[in-house]
């Protein structure tokens, strides 16, 4: 926020007004910076969907937890990384 508030006014001295324009875009900006802070955060809630060590599929099938993984993923407010449980089935 100060940084904003110090953008806006130094403008303001070199223009002699506010360019309106460039201080939406910075605020826009920050704004889905901290959008994109809050998400990850949310989707990083569930504990990775860790559902056990172990999880029975279809056909006698057996995922083994194996580790938790990075996922990076872009959405409207940027870039956010979760990590998610990973299974493997030895079949």
């Amino acid at each position: 926020m100060d940084r904003i508030v110090t953008f806006c006014f130094r403008d303001r001295e070199k223009l002699g007004h506010l360019d309106l324009k460039s201080l939406e875009i910075h605020i826009r900006s920050s704004m889905h910076s901290v959008g994109s802070v809050m998400l990850e955060k949310l989707l990083k809630a569930d504990g990775g969907d860790y559902r056990g060590r172990r999880i029975a599929y279809k056909k006698g099938h057996v995922f083994e937890f194996k580790e938790y993984r990075d996922k990076e993923v872009l959405t409207v407010l940027g870039r956010v990384t979760v990590k998610r449980a990973y299974y493997y089935d030895g079949f």
